[in-house]
């Protein structure tokens, strides 16, 4: 069961879908018809009024480069590729000094057609130029380097003389104006070249005293003989410099050892020292040999005696050399340590000299490269003046005509089907936002989803409208029509209460509404005989006391029979105020003879008797009671009701009065299980996935093979 704080926290803030929007177009189809038709006049009426407009065309096209008729290059240079040089030349053209000299070329302040206003008076040549200018249009192909020029009129013959008069004026302006600044350039670089000439002179005269000062004539070949010498001294200093570190460390082993034999041999300095390894190559040749003898002769034979005196001797004088090492490695660290003072000695000298030489060659480099310099501005400026002098007279050609501008023949202006287009587009959009205004305005309940979104309850069944008169809406659809999509959602409304619980917690039912006329009997009525068709006895008991309509939906009669308020009251016992219908196992319980009170009558005695007397002999039980907002009698009866059921019709009820209501039952402990959406357009069927069933089963191909049970 829903909380009544969840209902106050759900709103239709979902966007429209496709298919809501489109059963919201159908709708109010009307309105869009209605657009359309004044659309449609008003477009027509813009045609006939407007008048006809002609326009002619002249293009441009801005070389790539310019047209070259010597191989030499012009003072100015501009890159005509950019978009900046295009765009000047577009804006350009539509200037107004270009518009005045159209003017003045082809005397327009004479011609009426152009210079006339409606007061009969002659336009002066600023207004003139002005209304020329709204006549203009120059346009910058994307992606190319054409220029239309596009001149409209209602005049034809007007339209072609101004472009092609603009195209032409622009060409004259730009060719005056190329020969003025090559005129110009020529003797600004005259000048220039005078001025150059003497600095050259200058650097030249500075360059040879700096040569004369240092006694030099090239510094290079210095330099290069400096650095040949830094890096020979450079490499020795670290061959050296390995040297020492190599003698060093093999003098502090052997400093470090002393007189210890076995020590000094281990080192690789002593044993690999070639008098040392001479005197153990003996040693191991004495040793051999002694083992030989030993093998043919004995201790005292005078061989054996003196082969181990001589392997004596020689162990000695390797003891004596392994003793003498020592000395022999501290002289050749000595001798290493010079050596690498001297060789650093001489390359601090070198660096020296070398820093000198720099000192020099930075000064001759910077007079070298000002005399440079000088030299090659100076040539290109006299370049400039040959090449101003012969191209001063002659015309530019970076843009040239690829198209004149004829007298058009055809109107482009109004564009009809443009135009008629335009109109029906902008009347049926015209129409959506009154459609979607007048839907924002709208405060009713229209969709199933729309319903289970803003009340927070599920839809248990949408019973979709009928054709036919307003009289006919009460009555048993389930009956008459048994085929109809209508009888279909009451089972289907069956079939969802049979399945929120056990049986014998579903017996007693009640329907009603949030206010008056939602189709709460009508609802209760077709409910009832679902269940009756089931087989089930069925009672229907009107205890909307102030407003019945069961009775006389099911008679058609307005007469008030004894009912519910005579059984409350005690006049009448349970037999005698229940009657039967034309239909089995539908009986019913009218409202009874009218009562002054119908609250306070509910109040005192309550229903719970009589549901639990109407329990004993019937199956299932279903109550229509009053609207929640109208009166309080609902909530007077709620104790022995299993089963709650909001009726809310569609595109009528506002769902305020919707949600308030499900709040107060829900607040009064009512069994409240969902909504059935009455009287929804079958337009509003979207998105209740059994409409399409319904079409399926009775209106399909398996209509006839398929009937419909009760």
């Amino acid at each position: 069961m829903h909380s009544p704080a969840s209902l106050q926290t759900r709103d239709l803030t979902s966007p429209l879908d496709f298919r809501t929007f489109y059963f919201l177009l159908r709708d109010r189809a009307w309105i869009i018809i209605l657009c359309l038709l004044l659309g449609a006049i008003g477009t027509a009426t813009y045609l006939i009024r407007t008048p006809r407009i002609f326009a002619a065309k002249s293009v441009l096209q801005v070389e790539q480069e310019e047209a070259k008729i010597l191989n030499i290059e012009k003072v100015q240079q501009e890159n005509l590729q950019s978009q900046e040089v295009l765009k000047t030349i577009e804006q350009t053209l539509q200037s107004r000094t270009m518009l005045q000299r159209v003017i003045e070329s082809n005397q327009l302040e004479k011609n009426y057609k152009l210079a006339g206003s409606a007061d009969g008076k002659a336009l002066s040549r600023e207004d003139l130029a002005t209304k020329l200018s709204k006549m203009v249009e120059v346009r910058l192909r994307k992606g190319t380097r054409l220029i239309d020029v596009t001149v409209e009129h209602t005049d034809p013959a007007l339209t072609a003389l101004v472009a092609n008069s603009l195209v032409h004026e622009f060409l004259r302006e730009n060719y005056e104006h190329n020969s003025d600044s090559s005129q110009i350039a020529n003797e600004f670089l005259t000048k220039e070249a005078a001025e150059l000439k003497r600095k050259v002179e200058a650097s030249e005269n500075a360059l040879q005293a700096y040569k004369e000062q240092t006694k030099s004539v090239s510094l290079d070949d210095k330099q290069n003989v400096l650095s040949e010498k830094l890096k020979e001294l450079s490499a020795k200093v670290t061959e050296a410099k390995s040297q020492r570190i190599v003698q060093e460390t093999a003098y502090k082993q052997v400093e470090a050892l002393g007189t210890d034999l076995n020590g000094l041999m281990m080192l690789p300095a002593v044993a690999n020292h070639p008098a040392i390894t001479d005197i153990r190559a003996n040693i191991a040749k004495k040793e051999s040999d002694v083992a030989n003898l030993k093998q043919r002769y004995k201790a005292m034979h005078p061989k054996m005696m003196q082969a181990e005196s001589e392997l004596a001797e020689w162990k000695n004088a390797l003891q004596k050399a392994v003793l003498n090492v020592p000395q022999t490695i501290r002289s050749s660290f000595e001798g290493a340590k010079a050596a690498e003072a001297a060789l650093e000695q001489a390359l601090k000298e070198q660096e020296a000299a070398a820093i000198d030489l720099n000192k020099q060659t930075i000064r001759y480099n910077a007079l070298a490269r000002d005399v440079e310099s000088d030299r090659a501005l100076y040539q290109s400026v006299l370049n400039r003046i040959k090449e101003t002098s012969l191209t001063k007279d002659m015309k530019p050609g970076k843009i040239r005509v690829i198209q004149q501008a004829e007298v058009p023949e055809r109107s482009v202006k109004p564009q009809k089907i443009k135009v008629i287009l335009a109109g029906l587009l902008a009347a049926f959009a015209s129409s959506v936002f009154f459609i979607l205004l007048l839907n924002a305005l709208d405060t009713t309940l229209k969709t199933v989803d729309q319903a289970e979104d803003f009340i927070g309850l599920p839809v248990l069944s949408a019973v979709p409208k009928f054709a036919g008169p307003s009289g006919e809406q009460r009555r048993l659809i389930v009956e008459d029509d048994a085929t109809s999509s209508e009888a279909e959602s009451f089972r289907t409304l069956r079939t969802a209460l049979s399945m929120l619980g056990r049986k014998e917690d579903r017996r007693v039912f009640l329907f009603t509404s949030a206010v008056p006329s939602e189709g709460k009997t009508f609802c209760s009525l077709n409910y009832s005989l679902c269940l009756a068709q089931q087989g089930l006895r069925t009672l229907v008991i009107d205890c909307d006391l102030r407003r019945p309509m069961v009775e006389k939906t099911l008679r058609g009669k307005a007469q008030r029979n004894l009912g519910v308020t005579d059984y409350l009251t005690g006049q009448k016992d349970f037999k005698d105020v229940v009657h039967s219908t034309n239909y089995e196992n539908l009986f019913y319980l009218p409202a009874g003879t009218h009562s002054p009170n119908p609250a306070e009558l509910l109040a005192a005695t309550g229903i719970d008797g009589m549901i639990e007397r109407a329990l004993q002999e019937y199956d299932r039980v279903v109550i229509d009671s009053a609207p929640i907002h109208a009166v309080s009698d609902t909530l007077l009866i709620l104790n022995k009701v299993q089963t709650a059921c909001l009726v809310v019709r569609a595109r009528k009820t506002p769902r305020g009065a919707v949600r308030r209501a499900a709040q107060i039952l829900q607040e009064a402990g009512a069994p409240l299980s969902g909504i059935v959406l009455n009287l929804l357009p079958r337009g509003r069927l979207h998105g209740y996935y059994y409409n399409s069933y319904y079409e399926y089963t009775y209106r399909g191909n398996y209509s006839e093979a398929q009937p419909v049970a009760a």
